[in-house]
């Protein structure tokens, strides 16, 4: 019984300490039990080599505590890793180019790289932000896709249940994963670092910014916070979901039109804006397109709710 006692006290240490006892238990009761099997059928002969036969069936100790082992946990999953990796790439990428700009501008300076120093560390600062920021989107987004899959009971798959080729309703995890991220980084940048949200220009050695918010903007900060927060509610169903539903894309156009609303009180109310007719004219678009987007869902939830014609006779 050596040979089992160190076979199961090996499982053991593969496993967390919480369960290890529990596990250490009813595995050497299943190998005793077989043990007793494989000797009766053998009609006696040495222990060992039958403790053995028993061990190599059980198979290595490693693989066996992977059976008894929580499911693994990741901060972004294998289903997320690879748009992971590919965000990554993307924002490391124009991290790397604004940093080459950076040079470029040093060297045409001809300082004595103090502007270099200041400003690699700031744009170092600012990419490790964003960094964990990105990380920590996926990682929510993780755990939301896989208690949608945790929840209710495991059922037979069923063929038919396969969506058709071109389905409107399915989602695209990507394309709502940035979304989040926007969402959680306008919250970030308008409550907490509203001077960066400007215009940042480059001479004579030196950077100048302009922030374009002036202080009265903090007036529409409580709406705007309470439309993003909708949106993050809504992109978090969503995924949860897996696919989209009626009511939430009635949710999707209601916080159109919210949002909407809220850029046209901002339009009509009193400045908050330095180089206030540019922005003005940004935010008009914006809300041009918010209006045509709202109108576009309209009209789809409209049609979809509309009989199917009579066959021509």
């Amino acid at each position: 019984m050596d040979l089992i006692d160190r076979y199961v006290h090996e499982v053991g240490e593969h496993l967390p300490r919480r369960m290890r006892a529990d596990v250490e238990a009813e595995l050497r009761s299943l190998l005793g039990e077989s043990l007793e099997e494989k000797t009766r059928e053998a009609g006696g002969g040495p222990p060992a080599a039958t403790a053995e036969r028993v061990l190599r069936e059980f198979g290595p100790p490693r693989e066996v505590a992977e059976r008894y082992a929580p499911p693994a946990q990741y901060l972004v999953g294998p289903r997320l890793y690879r748009g992971y990796r590919i965000a990554v790439a993307v924002m490391a990428g124009i991290f790397a180019a604004a940093l080459a700009v950076l040079a470029v501008l040093a060297l045409g300076a001809g300082g004595d790289g103090r502007f270099t120093f200041e400003d690699v560390g700031s744009l170092l600062h600012s990419a490790v932000f964003n960094f964990g920021l990105l990380t920590l989107v996926f990682a929510a987004v993780e755990r939301v896709q896989r208690g949608r899959a945790a929840v209710g009971p495991a059922t037979e798959w069923d063929p038919a249940t396969l969506p058709p080729v071109r389905d409107p309703d399915r989602i695209s995890p990507m394309a709502l994963v940035f979304s989040t991220y926007a969402i959680v980084a306008c919250v970030v940048l308008f409550n907490f670092f509203p001077r960066w949200v400007g215009v940042h220009t480059f001479a004579n050695g030196e950077w100048r910014s302009l922030p374009v918010l002036l202080p009265e903007f903090s007036r529409y900060l409580p709406a705007l916070n309470a439309w993003w927060g909708l949106a993050f509610l809504v992109d978090l169903l969503v995924l949860r979901r897996g696919r989209w539903s009626r009511r939430l894309r009635w949710a999707q156009l209601l916080l159109g039109v919210l949002g909407a609303g809220i850029l046209a009180v901002i339009l009509l109310g009193p400045p908050v804006f330095r180089l206030d007719p540019i922005v003005r004219s940004v935010l008009a678009v914006c809300l041009l397109i918010a209006l045509i987007e709202s109108g576009v869902r309209l009209f789809r939830l409209a049609r979809e709710r509309l009989p199917n014609p009579p066959p021509l006779r």
